[in-house]
């Protein structure tokens, strides 16, 4: 019993340190802290907002083609990342997608960072409802 209980109280623990939910300035400034140039910012702000409401362990339902979208930007594992479950992927980031989950975005930002630049921001079908043309990029100024 007190085997199991101790289990119990580690399982509680370390997933409690496997996610965090952001707010805006909290990943304005970790964005520049990870090297995002600040005029890029306020886009990834947008995307995070309007995909995960900044959760990185946000894990959307299953989409029409049977993959799913996965972390703080919402990265699709039949392309980008390999959700382990044996479905075929192209795993461009070279990931595991509970890897995109974790509470530090580095990995979810580089792999984000490598749709950008294939594809632009126009990948993130957020960007072209509720980001693109400044209709809702935050303003970040105030966060540093």
């Amino acid at each position: 019993m007190r085997i199991q209980l101790s289990c119990l109280i580690l399982f509680h623990i370390f997933s409690g340190i496997a996610a965090r939910i952001f707010d805006r300035c909290s990943l304005a400034r970790e964005l520049s802290r990870l090297g995002v140039p600040r005029g890029n910012i306020p886009a990834w702000v947008c995307i995070a907002q309007f995909e995960s409401t900044f959760n990185t362990a946000a894990i959307g339902p299953w989409n029409s083609d049977g993959s799913r979208d996965w972390g703080l930007f919402q990265i699709n594992d039949r392309y980008w990342c390999d959700p382990q479950d044996g479905r075929a992927t192209s795993n461009v980031c070279r990931t595991p997608c509970r890897s995109l989950t974790w509470d530090d975005i580095g990995t979810s930002l580089r792999c984000a960072r490598q749709i950008q630049g294939a594809q632009g921001f126009g990948a993130w079908t957020v960007w072209n409802g509720q980001c693109r043309g400044g209709r809702a990029l935050p303003n970040i100024n105030d966060c540093f």
